[in-house]
C-alpha cells in the first residue's frame, strides 16, 4: 500500500501519553548509549561532508537528541513532547534550538538544512506522507536525508493496517504506523533518491513471518546536483 490513511488526532494523542510513560522506566543514558552505539557512526560518516557552520534538523529525537554530538553547530531539534521532556531529564538535552512541536509543518524557510535526521519517529507520528513533504521542502538541493525505521514483514504491516481501522483496541499500545520494507521504499521514492540502505538487527518474531529489521536510508533530493551535471554521485 503506497500511501498510509492518517490516524486520528485522538489516537496519535493517546500514542504520545504511552510514550511519556515508557520514558518514566527509561535510564536516558542507558538509551543514548545504545543508539550511540548502533546508529552515530553512520550519522558521523554523513555529517563529515558538511562544514561546521552547517545546519541540522533532527526529527523526533525524544531526549536522546542523537545528532547533538555531530560537529555542525546549528542544529534544531523537533519534538511534540520536547518540554515534557526537558521537566523529565533537566538539564540533560543539549543546548540548541529545541522546538515543542509536531514536524507536519515546520516554520523555517525552504532549503534551510544540510542534514535532516529522523530515528525511529517517523512511525509514531500522525502524518508521516506530510513529514516526507517538509522533509523534501526544507532539504539543501545537496543535502541528505538519514532515516532510521523498524520494517515489518508484509504480513504484520497488512494485518496492523486493517486492525488499526476496523478493530482498533488490538493496536492501542502499538504505533501508529507498521511499514513493510516495500511499503517505506515506495513512500522514501515519491520525495528521494535513496542513495544507501543498511539493515540493522534482523528480528524474528514467533512466526517466521512476522520479521522486523532495523533499516536505516541515506537519502538525498531527487534533483541532486551531481545528477543535474551528469556526474556519478559519492557518499564517501
Amino acid at each position: 500500500m503506497s500511501y498510509h490513511k492518517p490516524v486520528s488526532q485522538l489516537r496519535w494523542h493517546n500514542y504520545q501519553k504511552r510514550i511519556l510513560l515508557s520514558w518514566k522506566r527509561k535510564s536516558l543514558e542507558d538509551v543514548r548509549l545504545n543508539r550511540e552505539q548502533e546508529i552515530l557512526p553512520i550519522l558521523e560518516r554523513y555529517a563529515r561532508h558538511y562544514p561546521e557552520d552547517g545546519s541540522l534538523l533532527e526529527i523526533g529525537g525524544g531526549p536522546v537528541c542523537l545528532s547533538s554530538t555531530l560537529p555542525q553547530k546549528n542544529k534544531t531539534f523537533i519534538d511534540p513532547l520536547i518540554d515534557d521532556f526537558r521537566r523529565m531529564f533537566p538539564g540533560q538535552l543539549p543546548e540548541n534550538e529545541l522546538l515543542a512541536s509536531t514536524a507536519e509543518s515546520i516554520d523555517k524557510s525552504s532549503a534551510s538544512y544540510d542534514l535532516i535526521i529522523c530515528i525511529n519517529a517517523l512511525a509514531s507520528t500522525q502524518n508521516p506522507e506530510l513529514i516526507m513533504n517538509e522533509v523534501e521542502r526544507l532539504l539543501k538541493d545537496d543535502g541528505k536525508f538519514i532515516l532510521a525505521i523498524r520494517t515489518h514483514s508484509s504480513l504484520e504491516a497488512r494485518l496492523h493496517y486493517w486492525a488499526e481501522r476496523l478493530l482498533p483496541f488490538l493496536t492501542s499500545k502499538t504505533r501508529p504506523y507498521y511499514y513493510a520494507l516495500q511499503g517505506i521504499r515506495r513512500t522514501l521514492n515519491r520525495h528521494f533518491k535513496v542513495r544507501h540502505e543498511i539493515t540493522r538487527n534482523a528480528q524474528i518474531l514467533w512466526l517466521p513471518l512476522f520479521k522486523r529489521d532495523q533499516r536505516i536510508f541515506i537519502c538525498s533530493p531527487l534533483k541532486h546536483p551531481s545528477e543535474i551535471t551528469n556526474q556519478v554521485p559519492t557518499d564517501e
